[in-house]
């Protein structure tokens, strides 16, 4: 179908559009429309001299703000400035001097639509900042731009499918690349074997020590005030909760689980030689406090699989808790910090098998379940406790659990067995090349590399930016465009 290029309308079609039809009719068109965008924005960034004038002439004040004043005073204005102003104006009247121009317009040219709406946003942008927002939210190029990156973010999931090395792994790839210094250090020695297989572990448990030697200061920053309190508390609360607990032991006077009866006579034996002492000194906050990390030692020293026990013991060592908390309502504060992080170190440590009785096999490969996405290995609360471990103890395990994950150069799990019938698969389908590029895309190290490399990369446009306020603003290049389409070429 032939169109009138000064109306956007085909020619010989002169009927009203409805609605629909101008919203189907731009479905279709997107494509086409937003190829001669950018091509006409090509053009106009290859000839830059002439499109920096056609700018000036126009008094696109938008742009003007990133080029040397020495250039703008050079330019100047003269009568082929008032030629191209007219043309312009010209420009926008064939398009929307009415209500079908627009119409069609819309439905025929949406990218150029979307082009025009940003380019008059732009100009006001540097009255009404929120209009140069609502600019680059219309702009094509823009929301090409966008599109482009979230394909990009894509990319990840769907490689971490075809290595079998999991999506995490690309995404710290390509942050190691993107951010360079110790990340990138970390991905570059795992990934090639360089370090050993344990430094990754070693750095996860040093983490843990950090974090428990960061809640150990903040305790006892918090209890300086708490030891200055001499009030003597009650027991009634603890013994209460000693004797329910003992009660969850046995039934009608029998034990019914030995292991956690003895466990409980031990508390038992220290609560009664606590009542026994001094109660200035060993019943105020201060020595209560004392007296729950004593029961606290008796806890830890449980297996976790011991459940029965560690419910009986931890509700004593709750019970004594809540006590100085109901007295002392200064240590409740105190209390509540501690043992948020007491509690997150006890599920780090357990969750990844960090503790001192775990073998370093197991806790190694904990770590590297971080990396893959699957449901044996409670992958979300993992991955969520790798990252307070991260910024907690202050160094970034990720990026070396990402280059343990992608050292292989042949695929992982499920991947290994099923890739050569992948690639068989593809020959049939598309030759060499696409069998090639099935077996290539199917390698943890290459696509490693590959994904650090575009991090890499990343950097470039941010470097450039630096030295050119607005150079990757596609709001700019919009300008040049609508000056490139003004001046007919």
């Amino acid at each position: 179908m032939a169109f009138d290029l000064s109306t956007a309308r085909p020619i010989g079609q002169s009927e009203s559009m409805t609605g629909k039809e101008v919203v189907s009719q731009a479905v279709k068109s997107f494509p086409t429309s937003l190829k001669n965008v950018l091509m006409g924005t090509y053009e106009a960034v290859s000839s830059p001299l002439q499109t920096g004038k056609t700018i000036i002439d126009i008094g696109a004040g938008a742009l003007q703000n990133i080029l040397p004043e020495s250039v703008v005073q050079a330019i100047g204005e003269d009568k082929a400035s008032r030629e191209v102003a007219n043309k312009v104006g010209q420009m926008y009247v064939q398009r929307y001097g009415g209500v079908e121009q627009a119409k069609r317009t819309i439905a025929n040219d949406p990218a150029g639509f979307l082009s025009d709406v940003s380019a008059v946003l732009t100009g006001g942008g540097a009255v009404a900042p929120k209009l140069g927002k609502a600019a680059s939210m219309v702009d094509p190029l823009s929301l090409t731009a966008k599109a482009v990156g979230t394909a990009g973010k894509a990319v990840a999931p769907v490689l971490g499918m075809t290595t079998g090395a999991g999506a995490e792994s690309f995404r710290q790839a390509y942050r190691a690349g993107r951010e360079g210094g110790t990340a990138a250090e970390q991905f570059r020695s795992n990934i090639t074997g360089t370090a050993p297989m344990t430094d990754v572990l070693d750095m996860a448990k040093q983490n843990l020590a950090n974090m428990n030697q960061a809640k150990q200061a903040q305790y006892r920053s918090g209890m300086v005030n708490i030891k200055g309190d001499k009030t003597v508390l009650d027991f009634k609360g603890i013994d209460q909760g000693l004797n329910t607990a003992q009660n969850k032991t046995v039934f009608k006077g029998k034990v019914i689980n030995e292991y956690a009866a003895n466990e409980l006579q031990k508390v038992k034996s220290i609560v009664d030689d606590w009542k026994a002492q001094n109660p200035a000194d060993f019943h105020t906050p201060e020595g209560l406090d004392a007296l729950k990390q004593r029961i606290g030692d008796v806890l830890e020293s449980i297996p976790y699989e011991q459940k029965q026990a560690r419910a009986a013991v931890g509700g004593v060592y709750d019970s004594v808790k809540s006590e100085i908390t109901k007295q002392a309502p200064a240590y409740s504060k105190v209390m509540k910090e501690y043992s948020e992080s007491s509690e997150l170190i006890r599920e780090i440590e357990r969750s990844l098998s960090l503790g001192q009785k775990a073998s370093a096999e197991t806790a190694t490969r904990k770590l590297q379940s971080l990396m893959r996405k699957n449901v044996n290995t409670n992958f979300g609360q993992r991955v969520a406790l790798g990252k307070e471990l991260s910024a907690g103890g202050g160094a970034d395990i990720f990026p070396a659990l990402a280059g343990q994950s992608l050292s292989d150069i042949t695929p992982m799990g499920l991947q290994r067995a099923t890739s050569l019938g992948t690639g068989y698969a593809a020959f049939s389908a598309g030759g060499l090349p696409l069998a090639t590029a099935s077996l290539l895309s199917s390698s943890p190290r290459l696509m490693g590399e590959a994904a650090y490399g575009t991090g890499l990369l990343s950097r470039i446009p941010e470097r450039v930016e630096t030295v050119i306020p607005q150079a990757f603003d596609p709001r700019a290049y919009n300008i040049m465009y609508q000056a490139n389409r003004a001046k007919g070429r």
